[in-house]
């Protein structure tokens, strides 16, 4: 029996055993990788992404499925290099019948390995599919939950370019670790197949008069695992350079976003020049960065290259004398070069790897650190807060910087149903910080007695009200009054928007298209429609004409009219919609 079929016979034997074996090295490696830095960061971050039981044993099988076919593929590689030096040896022997054997079989070969192929990057869409629709929604919900998108924001040491995390990270990160998972099991198992191989290939090696059996094997495993050492080396500061690279041009990203959306502002300044002096800056920076990256990269690749292409010329050379003394066949070199050149890039995977590597490293640890800061406890001091049916009062409240220092101390109020609150004071005082206390937002703690109804009965107007993306309809009734609110249009027009009812199902950029004055009058219908306990108004007319002003507080408080109003202001026109005025004076800053 000749060693193509004795290896082909074997194959189910092979597949089954190998297929066992890498199940008990995955679980050894899994949990060695458990007690590194890369293990725990990264099961840090799959472990939100796993399902239920039944979820997981679908992935498993999936898994095992990949596994199977990633073993087949490895098992046809070395099918064909028996076919490929059978096809050799009987044209050297002009065996014409055999020989056209062999080329039927290595088509064979050619069109299985095909189809391997193209279900196992079938299978490698997927994975990425499902998972990546799983990170997404772990990421997006814990940026969501607990208003942690505004408390990062309000940090001091927040992590920077969420929203690129978020995205381009994510994405990246798991092509990369299906590509590096693969990669590293088709390495294994390539090497130890092909060595076996090649082990029986191998002759009696002589090395300046010493005799070595089998010594091409010892070759090629010394060789390369001596140029993994030095390419690591060499490669290992571009961890460093890659995760500044995405820092970097994040930063760039955020300020061309913040020219587009402060547009009209850089214009009517004439702050054209001063933009553009920031925008180079910042790609000066990236430019400096690529730099880095470019000289280690070219020092990486260039070694690499000169290693794979320099150890090319070796299995013909080593096994030239053989050849000569008649012990083996030009099929046998050609299916040595062949095993010899898989072998020797099983073994280098990771050194050819190693730059993609890097950057791999970079983007688990950005996105490690953003779940991390999700789940970082709320450590700020807060006040004692009681729930109550209606009405608002504060008993010595006092807000604290960053530092530790009194922002605003001492407040006391008490107001009723129905009435209205006027809070003024000089600008940087903390009036707006005390809505944002109220609100449950202020991130440097606070202290004191605070009594009020629940957060769903408490409305929030700032000075720019916020619209999402979509339709008027849908911005205007943000974020969960009904669409189609029986008394939408009616409201609209009574805050002077009846001129945009015809455009309520158009979809724009709202938050763009509509003035100051107008988003300002959207959040007055979104106060008349969801009618809460509490208004918190931060300067919300400061846009608006003081005819118009007038009308929408008188329209408030005549639809709202057991509602608690506190607003926040300079204008001395609001004193007349406000039976109740608190001054907040220097010495209450601190």
């Amino acid at each position: 029996m000749q060693k193509w079929q004795t290896e082909l016979y074997a194959t189910p034997l092979w597949l089954l055993q190998t297929s066992a074996g890498i199940a008990l090295a995955a679980a050894v490696i899994i949990f060695l990788a458990g007690r590194t830095r890369f293990g725990r960061e990264f099961w840090y971050i799959l472990k939100p992404c796993l399902p239920d039981f039944k979820g997981r044993l679908k992935i498993a099988a999936a898994v095992l499925l990949m596994v199977v076919l990633l073993l087949t593929e490895v098992r046809l590689d070395v099918m064909s290099t028996y076919m490929t030096a059978g096809l050799l040896n009987t044209l050297q022997d002009l065996d014409a019948e055999a020989f056209w054997l062999f080329a039927a079989m290595n088509a064979g070969v050619i069109l299985l390995r095909t189809f391997n192929g193209v279900v196992n990057e079938f299978f490698d869409q997927v994975l990425a599919i499902k998972w990546s629709e799983r990170l997404n929604a772990v990421l997006t919900e814990r940026w969501l939950a607990d208003k942690n998108y505004y408390r990062l924001h309000m940090r001091r040491h927040a992590p920077d370019n969420i929203d690129q995390r978020i995205q381009q990270d994510a994405q990246d990160f798991i092509t990369s670790t299906i590509k590096f998972i693969r990669g590293m099991l088709d390495s294994v198992i390539s090497s130890m197949e092909f060595a076996i191989v090649l082990w029986g290939l191998a002759g009696v090696l002589n090395v300046f008069g010493i005799e070595i059996p089998r010594g091409i094997v010892w070759f090629v495993f010394i060789f390369v695992i001596i140029a993994t050492a030095i390419a690591m080396w060499i490669g290992n500061p571009l961890i460093k350079y890659n995760y500044e690279n995405e820092k970097l041009n994040g930063n760039y990203r955020y300020s061309l976003i913040r020219v587009r959306d402060h547009a009209e502002s850089v214009a009517f300044y004439n702050g054209e020049w001063r933009e553009e002096q920031g925008l180079r800056s910042r790609f000066a920076a990236i430019i400096g960065n690529r730099w880095r990256i470019a000289r280690q990269s070219v020092a990486l690749s260039g070694f690499n290259e000169m290693f794979s292409r320099g150890i090319q010329l070796f299995p013909v050379i080593l096994q030239a004398p053989r050849v000569f003394a008649r012990e083996i066949k030009v099929g046998d070199v050609q299916q040595t070069v062949q095993v010899f050149s898989r072998l020797q890039r099983a073994l280098s995977f990771f050194r050819l790897f190693y730059e993609e590597f890097t950057a791999y490293r970079a983007r688990q640890e950005r996105l490690y650190g953003f779940l991390v800061s999700t789940e970082e406890q709320y450590s700020a001091q807060q006040p004692e807060v009681h729930e109550i049916s209606d009405g608002l009062k504060l008993d010595n409240v006092a807000l604290y910087r960053h530092n530790g220092e009194i922002l605003l101390g001492g407040i006391h109020i008490d107001v009723k149903r129905g009435d209205s609150l006027l809070i003024k004071g000089p600008s940087g005082c903390g009036k707006t910080s005390l809505l944002r206390a109220l609100a449950g937002l202020w991130p440097f703690g606070s202290s004191g007695r605070i009594e009020r109804p629940a957060h769903s009965g408490i409305l929030f107007v700032p000075q720019r009200p916020y619209t999402p993306q979509g339709t008027l309809r849908e911005a205007v009734c943000y974020p969960d009054i009904a669409p189609h609110h029986p008394e939408l249009e009616q409201a609209m027009s009574d805050c002077r928007l009846g001129y945009l009812v015809g455009r309520l199902d158009t979809t724009d950029d709202w938050q763009s298209k509509l003035s100051p004055g107008e988003l300002q009058r959207v959040a007055f219908v979104r106060a008349l429609l969801a009618r809460p306990k509490i208004i918190l108004l931060d300067e919300a007319t400061s846009a608006l004409d003081e005819p118009t002003e007038a009308q929408l507080y008188t329209l408030l408080r005549r639809s709202l009219p057991e509602a608690v109003i506190v607003s926040i202001g300079h204008r001395s026109t609001l004193d007349a919609f406000h039976n109740r005025i608190v001054q907040v004076g220097e010495a209450a800053c601190g």
